[in-house]
């Protein structure tokens, strides 16, 4: 499996799944004041919102960060792994990725367990999830 897949199959339990817009800060449905909420070519999200949509914008949207990351030698490494840089890329932009810096060049180095060590957040949100990061990062197993 490929990095991207990997993440792939770990981001719907990760993010959970809506067909509602909602506030990513607060969690609260967003309502558009009059009519309704629409987006590009005229999409009225609430009817188009579906787990396969969701599938096709997750597919690109990760590609695009993974293309980013691609150039970076510490990027070179398994897929699970991968995946991992991929998953933090997701959530906090690639700029936030490139904030972890002694992860990065632990990653370079191949030093798994000091990987492990600098992935970490200080948002108690997401403990849990970069807690399970840091273990693939540790192990290699997805």
């Amino acid at each position: 499996m490929t990095a991207i897949d990997l993440f792939l199959a770990r981001e719907p339990q990760e993010e959970g799944e809506r067909d509602d817009p909602y506030d990513d800060a607060t969690g609260k449905t967003v309502r558009a004041p009059v009519g309704n909420l629409t987006w590009g070519r005229g999409y009225f999200l609430k009817e188009i919102g579906s787990s396969e949509l969701f599938d096709v914008i997750d597919r690109f949207l990760v590609g695009k960060i993974e293309a980013q990351l691609m150039p970076h030698s510490w990027y070179q490494i398994d897929p699970p792994r991968q995946s991992v840089l991929l998953d933090i890329a997701y959530n906090g932009g690639v700029h936030c990725l490139l904030g972890y810096i002694h992860m990065l060049a632990a990653l370079d180095a191949k030093d798994w367990a000091t990987a492990q060590i600098q992935c970490t957040t200080s948002n108690p949100k997401l403990k849990g999830r970069y807690e399970a990061l840091a273990k693939i990062l540790l192990t290699g197993d997805p």
